[in-house]
């Protein structure tokens, strides 16, 4: 029994791209004087007496990313990239303050907030350290976020001891998923208040 190396290639007109490669390479053939009207495009004769046209060099200069009626910018691959997600985001600042400990933190971009927070946190993301004399604060506890308008967000990490937003003296827990913050409000990470205020 013999096996095929590699499974044959596919039938022309498989893929959708195959007829535009076909219009542009078209040859166009005079039936009743069999000449062959070429465009600025190089004819090669073949063996059977029949021309094949063949597409002529052109160079071709990169002149930056193509932008859609959207004002997206499109990927070579044809991934679009949304003009969102290159812009910075709007310059806000917030302040966390804990009475008890005394610690100030400001924020103005992503930070992972933690007792001792990992060595490695993605780039453009602060690691704050937290006061933290009762120990209820987990290694990596939560973590706050931007969003492109500029509102604080709060996911907690896994975190033992939990973290909680409170609001009109209540408590949500911050679980499964990021919570927008409430500005001004109170964020609880384990047993340490902070006060949240725009800076």
């Amino acid at each position: 029994m013999t096996a095929l190396p590699f499974p044959p290639p596919p039938e022309f007109g498989w893929y959708d791209d195959d007829n535009a490669v076909v219009s542009c390479h078209a040859v166009s053939v005079e039936a009743s004087t069999g000449q062959v009207q070429t465009t600025g495009t190089n004819v090669i004769p073949t063996l059977d007496g029949l021309a094949v046209q063949t597409a002529g060099h052109q160079e071709e200069s990169y002149s930056g990313p193509e932008v859609n009626s959207d004002g997206d910018i499109e990927d070579w691959d044809g991934t679009v990239l949304s003009s969102t997600f290159l812009q910075d985001a709007p310059r806000k600042r917030y302040r966390l303050h804990n009475d008890v400990t005394g610690q100030d933190i400001l924020l103005d971009k992503s930070a992972l907030l933690g007792r001792r927070v990992s060595a490695t946190v993605p780039e453009g993301v602060m690691s704050i350290k937290l006061d933290d004399p009762t120990r209820t604060v987990s290694r990596n506890h939560a973590a706050v976020s931007f969003d492109k308008d500029g509102s604080l967000w709060i996911e907690d990490y896994g975190s033992l001891n939990g973290t909680f937003v409170i609001v009109d003296d209540k408590e949500q827990q911050v679980k499964g998923s990021a919570v927008r913050l409430t500005v001004p409000g109170t964020i609880r990470i384990g047993d340490q208040f902070f006060r949240l205020t725009q800076a």
